[in-house]
């Protein structure tokens, strides 16, 4: 009486499944919540050199891409998803990162050129599609790229009249 058999692994719970999708849902959470409270700041970390408007133009475009993704690769209320190497899954990244690309210099532009008056830069735009491609990172990788050559930004960001 008191002991148990062994469990298969058939048997076993989904408890570390779970267990796991909280931690990584928590750990998630708790890094938007430090980025949303330095955007209170000037020397934010991803507004440091960034328009609020394109920021917002890229939030808008890559969270609906984002969610585009994992409609199309995840059944079952995100409990079957397909593996990031599959096909499906490498179809859909693709067709994602290029709406990301036509979508978010739209989005910023529209929002640039109606809030400050201006057209966007040719490093804002570059800095968008370089997230689209590799979230944050693409954009740091392109930003330290126009900061290394400023000339390539000259003449660019004219005002709107």
């Amino acid at each position: 009486m008191g002991r148990r058999a062994p469990q298969t692994r058939e048997d076993s719970s989904e408890l570390g499944g779970v267990m796991k999708k909280s931690l990584i849902a928590l750990a998630t959470a708790i890094a938007t919540l430090g980025l949303v409270a330095q955007a209170s700041t000037a020397n934010a970390f991803l507004l440091r050199d960034r328009s609020p408007n394109v920021t917002a133009g890229q939030i808008i475009a890559g969270g609906g891409m984002a969610a585009v993704y994992w409609t199309q690769i995840c059944r079952h209320n995100f409990h079957h998803c397909a593996r990031f190497d599959s096909p499906r899954a490498l179809k859909w990244y693709g067709i994602t990162t290029v709406g990301c690309f036509a979508l978010s210099p739209i989005i910023g532009g529209m929002l640039v050129s109606h809030n400050e008056r201006r057209e966007l830069r040719s490093s804002e735009v570059f800095m968008m599609v370089g997230d689209c491609l590799v979230p944050i990172i693409g954009g740091l990788i392109m930003k330290a790229a126009f900061d290394a050559n400023p000339q390539w930004d000259a003449g660019t960001g004219r005002s709107r009249r």
